[in-house]
């Protein structure tokens, strides 16, 4: 059956492999059926463009390693594992990864269990600093055995005398309701211990890289009597990290930190605000408005006109520019709430895909 005749029949765009690799062979174009940048492929959250969790960027892996002085030993058939070396071109993380192949018997039968603290053992043994954290992480082959981690890592906490959490790889809770990023986001502060509080220190939770040096949110915090920002991704040491739990309050930046700023609400007395990420100057001015209030303070301490005026200047100048004839496209990869982003652009006249 051709291209064509596919077409006629199903209903849908299909191409055998052989068909492409002859347009493509002979100089034609990708078909734009099969360009994720001509239109929407599969409107889902993770949509055919998939990328798993640990593959790039800060996926599970790499925000494992976060913690300063962490480890990583990777429990995985070799194939899951292929991706963690491009992790090692930046930031040293290949040097902190060790990993223990599992072969199909232990697929099977879960025999890699009685492994990994032996395997934990023998990776912190041939470090030559002592680390502050054992992270193990598990891929979908643990999800589909129902491996107890937890009971795992007790067990290797024993054998090392340190720290040893389990940060979850598993693609197929993506779309669940308790997602891999989600996840390791309460491994990571879940380490923090109770300390007595600083009320001039605030924690910002949500990203691993830090909020940039100039954003208006530290002069706000500032004029709220706040002395010391923290944030994970500013952290040098290890005692850096722990000092995070004597913060007076944690403001949450990103939706998938909510479940563990709640945690430690409720584990270590640290109270959690919530900011939206909006784009409308109108709408930042409003939530900065509603945090005075949960601050105790008046408008006037917290007022920020010369702020707002300089983002309604920039974004004057880059409609001025590009208004009439950029036609912007909101992609999947996008570190922003894409329909907050969206309705932005278009209230001030732009055009969006």
């Amino acid at each position: 059956m051709n291209e064509q005749d596919a077409k006629q029949k199903y209903g849908a765009y299909f191409i055998t492999a052989e068909e492409l690799a002859a347009r493509l062979d002979g100089k034609q174009a990708m078909p734009d059926e099969l360009r994720t940048d001509a239109h929407l492929i599969c409107n889902t959250p993770a949509a055919i463009d998939f990328n798993s969790p640990g593959a790039q960027g800060f996926g599970v892996k790499r925000a494992g390693l976060s913690v300063p002085g962490s480890i990583m030993l990777l429990v995985s058939p070799g194939c899951c594992g292929r991706n963690t070396a491009a992790l090692s071109g930046s930031g040293h993380y290949g040097e902190r990864f060790a990993y223990l192949v599992l072969d199909e018997t232990d697929i099977v039968t879960g025999s890699h269990l009685q492994k990994i603290p032996e395997a934990v053992r023998a990776f912190v043994a041939s470090r030559a600093e002592r680390p502050s954290v054992v992270m193990i992480c598990l891929t979908c082959a643990d999800a589909l055995l129902g491996t107890d981690m937890e009971r795992v890592c007790r067990k290797a906490e024993a054998a090392v005398g340190l720290p040893v959490r389990p940060c979850y790889m598993y693609a197929l809770t993506r779309e669940s309701q308790h997602p891999p990023m989600q996840a390791v986001r309460e491994t990571i502060y879940g380490l923090l211990q109770p300390r007595r509080k600083d009320p001039r220190q605030a924690n910002l939770l949500g990203f691993f890289t830090p909020v940039a040096a100039d954003s208006e949110l530290f002069s706000l915090l500032e004029r709220a009597g706040i002395r010391k920002v923290a944030e994970l991704a500013r952290c040098q040491t290890y005692g850096d990290f722990e000092a995070l739990a004597a913060a007076n309050f944690n403001l949450v930046l990103a939706d998938e930190a909510m479940s563990a700023a709640l945690a430690l609400e409720k584990r270590i007395g640290i109270p959690a605000i919530r900011l939206r990420r909006l784009y409308a100057t109108d709408k930042i001015a409003n939530q900065y408005r509603a945090l005075a209030h949960i601050l105790g303070l008046g408008a006037e301490a917290i007022a920020m006109e010369n702020e707002r005026e300089r983002a309604e200047q920039a974004t004057a100048d880059f409609c001025a520019q590009y208004g009439k004839k950029a036609v912007i496209a909101i992609g999947s990869r996008l570190n922003a709430n894409p329909f907050e982003l969206a309705l932005a652009l278009v209230r001030r006249g732009l055009a969006v895909r």
